[in-house]
Order: C-alpha cells, then structure tokens, then sequence
C-alpha cells in the first residue's frame, strides 16, 4: 500500500472552485474526486485521518465523515479497520491517472486572463513576432507540399536535406536519414524520454535548464541529478566527471548555448564530454536549440567520439519563431531512428507539410535572417540589464553570450520567486520563478527574464517590478 498522502492545500484549492451553494461536505467530497481522477491521488493511497483533515481544513468532523462516506458508497475509497481509508483500486477508482501527478514548470500553463485596463507584459515566455512574409510558402515551398505525401513521419525530405547540409557545413557529416523532423525541440526531448527512459533510470542534467526537459524528464518517473551550472562554463568539468562516475542512463545537456543562463562550454570541454559518454555508456542528449542566437560565435555542434550514442536536438522555433513549431534530432544509429520514427507515429502520424515547406523557404536564407534577430537580441539584452541597473540595482544578472534570457540573482533581504511571481500579476507582469528550472529543489532566489519585448515595453515592466521588491 502506498505511503499516506498529506493534501490540505490541494484540497483547500480545488474546494475553492465549487459552488458555494453546495454542502461542504459535498464540496470535499468532490474535491477528493478530482484529486483521484487527476493523479494527485493514486489507488493505494492512504487518506489523512478525519481528525487531522478536521484541524488542517477547519471543518467539522461531522463534515469529513460525511464526505468519506459519500466517496465510499460510490466506490471511490476503502476503509479498513486499522488500516485507515485509501483510495480503492477496483472501479470506478481504476479510472484515474496510472502515474502521480508532477508539479510542472512551463509558464505555457498558465490560463490567459480577461483583459485589463493595464497592458500585460510577460517575460515568462521568449517569443517573437514573425515577418508575416513567412506564413505564404514561396512557388517552390506549394510545389513540395502538392508533390510529397502528407504523412511522412520523418518530416519532408526537401526540409531534412537542408538540415543535414546546414550540419555539414559546419563540420558535422548528417545524412537526411539521420533526421527525424518533430514539433519542436519539446518533442524531441519527449519522444526520447518516451522511448528511452523508465522509472528510477538516472537522467544527468545542468541545473538550472530549461524548463520543458525538466518537466519531460521528471514525468517519465526518472531520477534527476543537476550539477550547478558556473559562468563562462565553469562546471563543465565536474558535469563530465559526474557523467564517468555514475554512468546515468542520459546526460541532458546544452554546451552551445545554455537555457536560462546563456553560458556557453568551451570547444575543449565538448571534445571531452564526447569522450567521456563513449567511455560511460551514457546517452547523450545535446540541445542546441539556442546555439544559432550565440551573439559572437558561429555554432560548432559537438563532434560525436568512436562509440558515443549522441543525438542532437535543434530548433527553428527558439531561432526565429515559436509559432512555427519546427524542430529535429539526429539519430547516430539506424536503430534508434527507426525506434523514434515509430514513436512520432504514434505522437502525432506526421508533421505538417505546410510548416515543413515554409521551414524550407527559411533554411534557404537563415543566415540572413539570423544576423539580425542576433543583434535586435543582443541590443534588448543590454537595454534590460541596463534597466535592472537603474531600477533594481541590488538584482543581480551577467549579461548573456546569447539566448533569449536573463538569469536574475535577487538580493537576500527581499522577496522570493514565488511571492514575486504572484504579486508581479497584480500589476499584469508574468515571470517564470527559478523554481520552475530548478533540477533538485530551490531556484527561489531566481527569476528567468525573456528579454524578447520591445526594449520600450521590458523597461516599463522592470519599472513595475521596482515597485515591489
């Protein structure tokens, strides 16, 4: 049976959204349902006691017995004498969720209120508005979509052979065979994790990182480990050393360009942790979704060593625009593509052709277009730790070598993330707390800030912020 599930805030939560017409104890009742049905709860699970719900939700005693007893004529929980009561492992019970429910960081979870009288300013999200030439595929771009399949699981042939002359070209040999095109790099990450990982495997991750591999990593069931990430790529010798001496299952890791902090592994360091994945037998996971935001250096993807498993992640999404959805891996092995392939299959049949054929148009003058988005980031970049300079000297943050972020250190005798987090909405300003990049707890002396707004507008909202700390 499993360990006893203390839940008074969870339960304070969700009977906030009840109708306040109807019994309390109803109201808990159905609170503990949903709690079951979305996984917070899982069959086995042992319930607190009535008395100690009676004094952590102050109701009556009589209200908690009589929302148990709802809960067992329907079936939904078991009590036994000395056993306490647990959630029920036979119907309807069996409906719910097969694995717990994980706290998940991603901002994009956040329900989208009603407008306000003051405009809204998020640095929680890096996004970009697209040149609305891009959404009309070129002559060329309609001839691939009207001549190839529609589902093609691997993601259009034309689009891969691009990525695999763009990775030629600097210095990794890529066959478009090699190439499975997803919805993004969140996708990459998740069919990996899918294919690869069970629960208690060890995954090696820098931390902080970004949020969406935590979250992925974390729902597999996986054990994290995070090794501190250092200015100017300082830990990448003790994340090496880790990586020999405990031989996790995979090591996730972003040597081209850092998420959040912006750091970047030296060419040395790279050619080392290659060595040192053949030698441990470690999947190696590299994500250079940002590498192409460097602002000075040009992206030199990691040259796979004899015998190392490496797959590498990249992104059109993170380079020029979310809303494309546009992301890839590269497989080293037959095997294992043909193993991703399958998996795409069952993610979502095939990506759009429509995005592959303006993707295509784009691979044709990326690197026109990247110089600017380079520069039109390095300069917001430097507007806001200028910003920060002048309205929150006591906040902390290096500038970046690239990317779309800033990693801000907050002083210690002011708030924390989390209470800044909500009362920055107060004043319709959205920030994504370290805590929800954290690997192995803590973050709450961070905040991660996008510093993709116009430079007028992350001003004002760094001015809104300086009203709270």
């Amino acid at each position: 049976m499993n360990k006893q599930i203390n839940l008074p805030r969870q339960l304070r939560t969700a009977m906030r959204s009840g109708f306040n017409a109807a019994p309390r104890y109803a109201l808990l009742a159905d609170a503990l349902r949903g709690l079951i049905l979305s996984g917070d709860l899982l069959p086995g699970d042992r319930l607190p006691t009535e008395r100690s719900l009676t004094v952590d939700l102050s109701l009556s005693r009589s209200t908690i017995v009589a929302a148990y007893s709802r809960l067992a004529e329907g079936g939904w929980i078991t009590a036994r004498q000395g056993q306490g009561t647990s959630v029920s492992s036979g119907p309807p019970g069996h409906i719910a969720s097969a694995k717990r429910h994980t706290r998940m960081g991603s901002p994009a979870l956040a329900r989208p209120r009603a407008a306000d009288l003051l405009p809204w300013i998020d640095f929680s999200l890096a996004t970009a508005v697209p040149d609305p030439a891009w959404l009309m595929p070129s002559d060329s771009g309609m001839r691939l979509i009207l001549r190839e399949g529609a589902y093609q699981p691997e993601g259009m042939l034309a689009l891969r052979k691009r990525i695999a002359a763009r990775y030629c070209a600097q210095g990794l040999p890529t066959t478009p065979e090699q190439l499975l095109v997803c919805t993004g790099a969140q996708q990459a990450i998740s069919l990996l994790a899918l294919q690869y990982l069970g629960a208690g495997d060890l995954v090696l991750l820098e931390d902080p990182n970004y949020f969406g591999a935590v979250d992925v990593f974390r729902a597999s069931g996986a054990r994290l480990l995070g090794v501190p990430v250092r200015p100017r790529g300082a830990h990448a010798q003790g994340f090496i050393d880790t990586l020999e001496r405990l031989r996790p299952k995979l090591s996730y890791v972003c040597p081209g360009l850092h998420n959040p902090t912006g750091t970047t592994w030296s060419a040395s360091a790279c050619a080392r942790l290659g060595r040192a994945a053949a030698r441990s037998g470690s999947l190696l996971l590299l994500d250079d979704s940002l590498a192409d935001l460097h602002f000075n250096s040009a992206p030199r993807p990691l040259l796979p060593a004899p015998g190392a498993a490496v797959i590498h992640i990249g992104s059109l999404s993170k380079t020029l625009w979310a809303g494309l959805r546009i992301g890839w891996l590269r497989a080293p092995t037959a095997a294992l593509y043909e193993q991703l392939r399958r998996a795409k299959v069952c993610a979502d049949i095939a990506s759009s052709s429509l995005s592959g054929a303006i993707a295509c148009d784009l691979f044709d003058r990326l690197d026109a277009l990247i110089a600017p988005r380079r520069s039109g980031l390095q300069e917001q970049s430097q507007a806001m730790l200028q910003a920060l300079h002048e309205h929150l000297p006591d906040w902390q943050a290096r500038a970046p070598e690239g990317g779309l972020f800033l990693w801000v250190k907050l002083p210690a005798h002011g708030p924390r993330a989390g209470e800044l987090v909500a009362r920055a909405e107060t004043l319709n300003v959205r920030l994504t707390p370290g805590s929800a990049l954290a690997v192995d707890g803590g973050g709450d002396d961070h905040l991660r800030l996008a510093f993709t707004l116009p430079s007028t507008l992350a001003t004002e909202g760094i001015r809104r912020l300086a009203a709270l700390a």
